[in-house]
C-alpha cells in the first residue's frame, strides 16, 4: 500500500532503524535510459512538491523511531548534479523535521554511466558532469547514541572497513531479472544495518 498509510500502521517509537532509497524523481520509465516505470508511482514530479512529499513520510517516520534511533537514506542529485537533491534532504531533515545528522557516506558504485553525456564535446559552454557515486545520509531522532544495550555481529574488519565514509561497491545489475527498475544492492543495507543497529533491531524501508 501506500507507505503514508501503510506506516500509521506501525506502533509508534517501535523501529530501530530506517534504511531506505525513495525514488529518484528522475522520470523512471520515460527517460532514454529506462523504459521500466514503477507501477504505481509518479516518479516525475516538481521538485518542490517530491521534497514536500519526502517531508511527510520523513515526518512519520520520526514518529514510528525510538528515541536514538537511526535513518539512512540512499539518495542521488538530479541532473548529473545541477539540482543537488542531498542538500535538500539533509536541510529538510534537520532543520524542519529536527533530526540530528550523524554523517554523509559517499557510496562509489566504481563505474561511470553513460559517458557518452558530455555535454558540451571539448569544450567549456556547457559540460555535463554525470555521476559515478551517491549519497548515504544518516539521522537520528533524539540523541546520536543508542539508548540500549545490545549485541552486534559486527566483525573487527567490516567496522574498520566500513567506518570510513567512502564505500566502494558496484550496484545492482540484476533489475531486469528481478523485476525491479531502481534497486539498490544488497551490500547497502547490510552495511547500515550492521553499522547502526544491534542483532534483532526492527528495520524499515518504507519504499519496499
Amino acid at each position: 500500500m501506500d507507505c503514508l498509510e501503510g506506516m500509521k500502521l506501525l506502533d509508534d517509537c517501535s523501529v530501530d532503524l530506517t534504511v531506505t532509497s525513495p525514488p529518484y524523481n528522475v522520470d523512471l520509465g520515460n527517460n532514454k535510459y529506462n523504459k521500466n516505470p514503477y507501477n504505481l508511482y509518479n516518479d516525475n514530479r516538481e521538485h518542490h512538491d517530491y521534497i514536500e512529499w519526502l517531508r511527510k513520510i520523513f515526518t512519520l517516520t520520526y514518529e514510528k523511531l525510538k528515541s536514538g534511533g537511526r535513518v539512512c537514506i540512499n539518495i542521488g542529485d538530479g541532473k548529473n548534479g545541477a539540482v543537488p537533491t542531498h542538500s535538500d534532504v539533509i536541510q529538510m531533515m534537520c532543520q524542519e523535521l529536527k533530526y540530528i545528522p550523524i554523517t554523509i557516506i559517499l557510496w562509489d558504485k566504481c563505474q561511470t554511466s553513460n559517458r557518452t553525456a558530455w555535454g558540451s564535446w571539448l569544450s567549456p559552454s556547457s559540460p555535463s558532469f554525470p555521476r559515478p557515486f551517491e549519497y548515504i545520509l544518516v539521522f537520528a531522532k533524539e540523541s546520536k547514541k543508542l539508548q540500549y544495550k545490545g549485541e552486534t555481529d559486527l566483525t573487527k574488519e567490516e567496522f574498520v572497513d566500513w567506518s570510513n565514509g567512502l564505500w566502494k561497491f558496484a550496484p545492482e545489475t540484476q533489475q531486469r531479472k528481478i523485476g525491479h527498475p531502481a534497486m539498490f544492492p544488497e551490500e547497502l543495507p547490510k552495511r547500515c544495518i550492521k553499522m547502526f543497529s544491534w542483532k534483532g533491531a526492527l528495520v524499515v524501508d518504507p519504499f519496499m
